[in-house]
């Protein structure tokens, strides 16, 4: 696996994690809404991270120069993984789908069930990855809140989590 490629399977289990751990939304719900939040998280994985995604969040179109990127996140999972990834997405999809056009033009997901059955299918979506989720959470909620004081905009959890060097736990010697 090519460095690129481990940045790309970094970044979709970092924000899975960031996604799941309750300390850390919490932590950032002092300083911006749950409801504001969700849809910061929800337009970073469409517009970020779920490269092979054909549309971002506000339903634009992902142009053809993507194709080459597609392929570099391709490789950057197992078969089971990519088809793992693939359901969270449209799961995610047809959540984002509920949510009210007004909420969605005052950049808001409501904390209700919808919301909560991805964070829940995200919880899940880690299992996959044969990860010690509860653990991994811990770290990057530590991590998290030494860089909070930072960016509270959107934390670049990609350059945190290279900085810590959890690599040898995403990668685990088999």
């Amino acid at each position: 696996m090519s460095t690129a490629e481990e940045r790309i399977r970094e970044q979709a289990i970092v924000f899975l994690l960031f996604l799941t751990s309750k300390e850390s939304l919490k932590a950032c719900h002092k300083f911006i809404t749950p409801e504001k939040l969700a849809l910061k998280l929800a337009r970073m994985w469409f517009d970020e991270i779920y490269v092979p995604g054909v549309r971002y969040l506000d339903g634009g179109l992902r142009g053809e120069y993507f194709e080459e990127e597609v392929e570099r996140f391709q490789h950057s999972f197992t078969g089971d993984e990519l088809e793992a990834l693939g359901r969270f997405h449209r799961f995610f999809e047809l959540r984002l789908a509920m949510i009210p056009a007004s909420s969605r033009e005052s950049e808001e997901w409501p904390q209700n069930d919808s919301w909560s059955n991805v964070v829940k299918d995200a919880r899940n979506l880690l299992n996959l990855f044969s990860l010690d989720g509860d653990s991994l959470r811990s770290e990057v909620f530590q991590i998290f809140m030494q860089t909070l004081r930072t960016s509270l905009d959107r934390p670049d959890l990609r350059e945190v989590f290279a900085r810590k060097n959890l690599t040898a736990s995403v990668y685990p010697s088999s």
